[in-house]
């Protein structure tokens, strides 16, 4: 505040003065000499400089002018002086506050790096000190680490000969199961029997049926279809001298395409395949039935013919098309049965609906071999190749091993045993691979569901 006083006090005194001092240089001193200047040249006159001990009335009219106007650039020169001395106090009384701010500001960042850096340096402090306990406790658990691991070592050599001497115990416990097992099975095992292979297979009414013997049971699909054919195969390439049977417990039919492809292995079999029904065969298992070159069945065996029926889904172009082809399907496979029954496929459909009125033309085995439909009415059969009741079959000595035993119905035709939420049990059928297949099957019950 001193200092902004002082610098006004100053600036004032100098606006003062000024105009004092440009009129002192205005006044004429009395003992000035006059000055000689040629009459000539008056303008050549130099201008006596400031403080000159000449006189002004020695002075020509110019010189007075020019001493005139340096007065005034002096006067004004002056008042510029002293405008900026006081416009600079002005301005450092304004940037006093600004600099004072700026001090503080400095001291202030100068505190707060003060204190940050020792912060840094306690934390500093701190992760080393956390590192330090960082490798201790490594090091402690290192060293736990490696006592475990040295337990371990001996626990796994003591369970090594633990198991040792458990597989040792084992072994024996094993090698005295088997010898028991051996022992029963043996007692299941006929061992003094063989099945008979006989070209002829039928003696004195009595079917002899060897082990070139194929199970066809439940709804025909591919997958049967593909477990028939396969068979047919083996036991021709195993021999092609003795007859093959296809055993038909009980079966409703199936797939036309599938039927067509077992119907079309058996008639390119070399060695003859014989097909035996000894309950129930219907639609297409009894078009393949009546097609073989020689059938079986019992006097009381039920073989049933009917049409070809569809389930089908569509547009009505969609659902013709369907019907076209099904027909085309009965027309090709039921022919072949008309024909070796001595009628036409129409005297056929039409004895179909005058036998029953739903078109399911059933009939017992004897009626059955009237018909044509099944060649031999038998009342015994003897399953010579059923040797032992062990899981794997038993190869009799005088023909080589045949096939294992079958699965299950469901697990060869593809057929699955279901409930529905009603809890009625149901089969469902695998879905038709080829899209011009048809279901021809007998099930007035609605047992088998198509998926």
């Amino acid at each position: 505040m001193h200092l902004r006083t002082s610098l006004r006090v100053l600036a004032l005194a100098v606006l003062t003065v000024a105009p004092v001092f440009a009129q002192q240089t205005k006044a004429k001193p009395a003992d000035a000499p006059a000055a000689a200047a040629p009459a000539a040249a008056p303008t050549a006159q130099p201008i006596a400089p400031q403080g000159a001990p000449a006189q002004r009335d020695e002075l020509t009219p110019e010189q007075k002018a020019s001493m005139k106007e340096a007065d005034r650039m002096r006067g004004e020169k002056a008042r510029i002086d002293a405008e900026l001395a006081l416009a600079e106090a002005k301005r450092t009384e304004e940037l006093a506050p600004l600099n004072a701010e700026v001090a503080r500001l400095t001291t202030e960042r100068a505190l707060r790096l003060a204190k940050a850096s020792a912060e840094a340096a306690a934390l500093e402090d701190e992760r080393a000190k956390l590192e330090r306990q960082a490798a201790l406790e490594t090091a402690r658990s290192t060293a736990r680490l490696t006592e475990r691991s040295n337990k371990i070592r001996e626990l796994e050599a003591e369970a090594k000969q633990l198991q040792l001497e458990a597989a040792n115990t084992v072994a024996r416990l094993s090698n005295e199961i088997q010898r028991f097992q051996k022992e029963d099975e043996a007692r299941k095992i006929a061992s003094k029997a063989k099945p008979k292979y006989l070209k002829d297979p039928l003696v004195d009414g009595v079917l002899y049926i060897s082990d070139r013997r194929i199970s066809f049971n439940g709804a025909v699909t591919e997958q049967l279809a593909d477990y028939v054919c396969t068979r047919i195969s083996f036991y021709n390439n195993q021999s092609s001298e003795f007859p093959i049977f296809i055993v038909v417990d009980n079966s409703p039919g199936g797939s036309v395409a599938a039927g067509y492809q077992i119907q079309k292995a058996m008639a390119a079999s070399k060695a003859p395949v014989h097909v035996v029904v000894k309950g129930f065969a219907a639609s297409m298992t009894a078009v393949i039935c009546t097609l073989a070159e020689r059938s079986y069945c019992y006097p009381n065996t039920i073989l049933l013919h009917h049409q070809a029926s569809n389930v089908v889904r569509g547009n009505m172009t969609v659902l013709k098309e369907q019907i076209d082809f099904t027909n085309q399907w009965f027309y090709r496979l039921a022919t072949p049965v008309a024909k070796k029954m001595g009628i036409s496929l129409e005297e056929f459909v039409k004895q179909m609906y005058a036998n029953d009125s739903s078109g399911d033309w059933q009939a017992f085995g004897d009626k059955a071999k009237e018909l044509k439909w099944v060649d031999n009415v038998i009342e015994r059969i003897e399953e010579t190749a059923i040797l032992d009741l062990l899981p794997v079959p038993v190869a009799p000595s005088s023909m080589p091993s045949p096939l294992p035993q079958p699965p299950t119905r469901t697990e060869i035709s593809g057929v699955t045993s279901r409930v529905d939420d009603k809890g009625r049990p149901y089969f469902e059928l695998p879905a038709l691979a080829n899209p011009f297949d048809a279901w021809w099957l007998y099930d007035p019950q609605g047992l088998y569901r198509a998926r």
